[in-house]
């Protein structure tokens, strides 16, 4: 089925469609490994380093394969990670005619969850008589808490349990954390009831849907060679992101038993790293296992910061920088550790913006990307400074940042629209935050309709309103929006925003009035109350941070290393927070060279392996420092540093710049 379908000459041809030149994937001092990576059909993992164009070689040989792909009832099944990633990977393929055939019958490309609702589910929900509302874990947790009797909310309250606690793990709506209340005790049975009483209405959590698609597979074990039959070549992009539950369930519908489906899965071991503690990775079907492919070669950046930031990859692989990209006309700088103290935190990022501007010229400042990250953003305590990313900026939302979860207001959806579209001049994230911040406020209105299908909110949004009244209203919402780039005042918002946005709601939802939760997801956007002495910081409510104040030259994005995870940046800040301890305090050795990796030889030569919590950190910040392709740069207390170790890390190419010192000049 698979024979000749990708051949040596249609390599060059992938690598020109993707703006590479034919030479784009040819062999490069001796590394063939993704001119291999192209030709290769049979079950693979691919380990790809960052900046190594795993999604770029992705896109080009589905490219080929579409080109020649001679079955008609028989599809190429593309999932991905994250909605972004869905979006890039298609985005891509569309600007081919080949590549858009891949976005039909019988092709499949989204990403898992999309999936397991579309083939499996969603099916079986209505087979059982549930209409699906909506499948989004905020909605259907803030269904099941308004179903909760009174005392039931205040006893989970005193117990400090979330509106989490009434998410399901079993089929007859139990398991979940639930803490100390058991299956016999009357608190977990009002749980069990409010999670069914909402699910039979057709409200769902995200993650329930694995649940559905397991007890179909269960009662319909033939549903198993159907998908093998219809979908016989499987991609998985970023799979070392894939939970037990969603790498057990791919592994059981692709690969488990006889006549599996060819499989080739692309990611990185080193970046496996999980938005929510409660999140682990699989262990049913462990990334990367069986053949290997190695994918070594960064274009992203150059061998000297390859050097600083390889020992951090817990398990040891080659890293080879074949870049940066040529675009900005500038070299590499050499990476810089900002210095400081309790009194001199907030001026870090101060100096970094100074920083930036002396390290490049006005066309690489006005073409770049920076961005400031740290690994906890949100400030829960004001102590062990710093903690988070507020105690560098004091009103910094983290909100705005937090891919992981929907955003709980309607302007919630506009910051996060603006802070994923700084400096990029795309309209088409704002217009679709509009529209899905319509089709949320709709569901809590009582809706019908659900988010499950693969049209964007707007064409779903304007689709549904059709030649109503309110699709004027529609758009001439999309035009207050784009006129204020998502940044709407409260005085615009009463007088010009909320009428249009409530004659939406109510056409797409029915309901003949708005209140409730409804009210609470519309209110106003309200400007962000500044602290006293917080002035010489200005971080707007899109957590971008402008330098110098008074004439930007540079806006520095904020954000969670989970935030932006994937991307990259021309320069990145790697902020020290806390947890349990300071994050590259602890990670020190590896920066001052004494350790590499996961392992150490102890004083016995044994083999002594880090404990987990020293493994997230690596993890984590391993992908917060192979985001730049120029300059790398990392913000730690200055007494977290001994005698001699500074000299040592300006012996291996560091940058010291001591904010204390500044902050008080």
């Amino acid at each position: 089925m698979f024979e000749n379908l990708i051949r040596e000459e249609d390599v060059a041809w992938a690598a020109e469609l993707m703006g590479l030149g034919p030479e784009g994937f040819a062999p490069v001092a001796g590394d063939d490994s993704r001119f291999q990576a192209m030709l290769r059909l049979d079950t693979v993992d691919f380990e790809a380093c960052p900046g190594s164009g795993k999604t770029t070689l992705l896109v080009a040989k589905l490219a080929v394969l579409a080109m020649r792909w001679p079955h008609r009832q028989h599809g190429i099944c593309v999932l991905s990670h994250t909605n972004a990633a869905r979006n890039e990977i298609g985005a891509k393929l569309s600007n081919t005619a080949a590549g858009v055939a891949l976005m039909r019958y019988p092709h499949f490309v989204g990403t898992i969850h999309s999936f397991v609702n579309e083939y499996l589910a969603l099916p079986w929900l209505r087979s059982k008589g549930v209409w699906v509302r909506c499948v989004d874990t905020q909605i259907a947790l803030a269904k099941r808490w308004a179903l909760l009797p009174s005392n039931t909310r205040w006893a989970l309250q005193q117990a400090n349990l979330t509106e989490s606690c009434l998410i399901y793990s079993q089929p007859d709506y139990g398991g979940g954390t639930t803490g100390r209340f058991g299956p016999l005790t009357a608190t977990y049975q009002a749980i069990v009831a409010a999670r069914r009483a909402s699910s039979e209405q057709g409200y769902f959590c995200f993650d329930e849907m694995f649940i559905w698609a397991n007890e179909l597979l269960d009662n319909c074990p033939g549903t198993i060679p159907t998908l093998r039959r219809r979908f016989p070549l499987v991609f998985i992009d970023e799979a070392q992101d894939n939970s037990e539950v969603q790498s057990a369930l791919l592994h059981r519908i692709f690969c488990d038993g006889d006549a599996p489906s060819r499989r080739q899965r692309f990611g990185d071991s080193n970046q496996a790293i999980y938005a929510s503690s409660t999140q682990s990775g699989a262990t049913t079907d462990l990334f990367p296992s069986g053949a290997v492919h190695p994918m070594p070669r960064s274009y992203r950046f150059g061998q000297d910061l390859a050097d600083q930031v390889k020992g951090l990859g817990i398990v040891p692989q080659p890293l080879i920088g074949a870049g940066p990209p040529k675009h900005l006309g500038t070299d590499p700088k050499a990476p810089a550790i900002f210095l400081f103290d309790d009194g001199s935190v907030q001026a870090v990022l101060t100096r970094y913006g100074k920083h930036l501007l002396d390290s490049f010229d006005g066309a690489a400042l006005e073409k770049g990307v920076f961005t400031a990250v740290a690994g906890v953003h949100e400030l829960s305590e004001n102590d062990r400074i710093p903690r988070a990313m507020g105690h560098y900026v004091p009103s910094y939302d983290p909100t705005c940042a937090r891919k992981e979860s929907a955003p709980s207001s309607f302007s919630q959806y506009l910051t996060r629209a603006r802070f994923e579209t700084a400096g990029n001049g795309n309209t088409e994230r704002l217009v679709n935050a509009t529209a899905a911040a319509l089709l949320a406020a709709s569901e809590l209105a009582g809706g019908t309709h659900h988010r499950t299908a693969r049209k964007s909110p707007h064409r779903r949004v304007v689709e549904m309103l059709n030649d109503s009244d309110a699709r004027a209203s529609y758009l001439a919402l999309q035009e207050i929006v784009l006129l204020h780039q998502g940044d709407i005042t409260p005085g615009v918002w009463a007088a010009e925003a909320l009428d249009h946005i409530e004659a939406v709601v109510r056409h797409l939802s029915g309901a003949a009035a708005l209140d409730g939760d409804v009210i609470t997801f519309l209110a106003t956007p309200q400007p962000h109350a500044f602290a006293e002495g917080e002035t010489a910081i200005v971080a707007r409510t899109d957590n971008l941070f402008a330098y110098p104040p008074d004439a930007p030259q540079v806006r520095i994005r904020l954000g969670s290393i989970h935030s932006v995870k994937g991307e990259t940046h021309t320069a990145t800040l790697v902020l020290d927070s806390f947890f349990h301890n300071h994050h590259l305090s602890e990670l020190k050795p590896w920066l001052l060279g004494t350790k590499s990796g996961g392992s150490s030889t102890n004083r016995r030569g044994r083999q002594a392996f880090e404990g987990p919590r020293i493994l997230g950190r690596l993890k984590l910040h391993y992908v917060a420092m192979t985001r730049p392709t120029h300059l790398l740069c990392l913000a730690m207390r200055k007494d977290a540093f001994g005698e001699g170790e500074l000299e040592t890390l300006t012996s291996r190419g560091w940058t010291i710049i001591d904010c204390c010192t500044l902050a008080q000049a």
